[in-house]
């Protein structure tokens, strides 16, 4: 049975940064209680070249970091995590270039006009969550999106606490979410600038230190529960993300409403 990888605040203080293989290791180690020379007994890697592989100094063979993953029991996702950490960082455009090219794609923002007709709230986002355009209602359903058009970020703000009924799950989500993609896009001006804008927020650093999980996409049966802050109202949302280009840069998100199914409302 795989471990479930929550931090032990008296020796896992992580802060939110942009991941590392050799950082994710030591965390991961560490959460286990395990010295590097203990560790050997895992996954039969020496202490000084764990040392090496840790601070980054050296990149394993991939026959070493599956030992280390076999050793640690690593589940899947944060496997995935790993491997990609150890391969090269994907290249991202800037984000203002991605919006241009979204802005003058008439077909794409027709669409957004026509979602919105249909009553779904919807936004073109790039991989990290950056709001590259989207139509009225998703702006009306994130109040003050357009301060930062950072969805992570907003997330982290006093409104969104209103807005999501189950806030400390969607912000473990976005936080799980967001080093998983960090680490792919690790060397990108996005990856920086979301980390300025998260590393001062308390609760953002608590529930980062909280647990090293990550996570890719959403699950359509994860709903997302809402709650009008102008009305009161309560709506369920079916969240849908899909890639819109080959070159995975652009993504559209859609929220289909529900009869309310969430927590109980204040």
């Amino acid at each position: 049975m795989s471990p479930t990888y929550r931090s032990n605040n008296s020796r896992l203080k992580p802060q939110p940064s942009i991941p590392t293989l050799g950082t994710t290791l030591r965390l991961i180690r560490e959460n286990l209680g395990l010295a590097r020379s203990t560790a050997r007994d895992r996954h039969g890697i020496s202490d000084s070249y764990l040392f090496e592989i840790e601070t980054d100094r050296y990149v394993p063979k991939l026959e070493t970091l599956e030992a280390i993953i076999a050793g640690y029991k690593v589940d899947s996702l944060l496997a995935r995590h790993l491997h990609e950490l150890r391969a090269p960082a994907e290249d991202l455009a800037p984000v203002d270039k991605l919006r241009q090219s979204v802005a003058a794609n008439i077909d794409w923002i027709s669409h957004l006009d026509d979602l919105e007709r249909r009553g779904v709230f919807a936004a073109y986002v790039d991989p990290i969550w950056n709001v590259l355009a989207c139509n009225d209602l998703f702006h009306s359903a994130l109040p003050g999106i357009e301060k930062t058009d950072s969805i992570p970020t907003w997330i982290f703000s006093p409104i969104a606490q209103q807005v999501f009924v189950d806030w400390n799950r969607e912000a473990a989500h976005s936080v799980a979410y967001n080093k998983a993609i960090l680490g792919i896009y690790r060397d990108s001006q996005q990856a920086r600038d979301l980390i300025r804008q998260l590393g001062p927020n308390n609760q953002c650093r608590r529930l980062w230190a909280a647990s090293l999980s990550v996570t890719y996409g959403r699950d359509t049966d994860h709903l997302l529960h809402h709650r009008d802050v102008t009305t009161g109202e309560l709506r369920s949302y079916r969240i849908s993300i899909a890639p819109h280009t080959e070159a995975l840069d652009v993504y559209l998100v859609t929220a289909i409403g529900k009869p309310y199914s969430g927590p109980p409302g204040p």
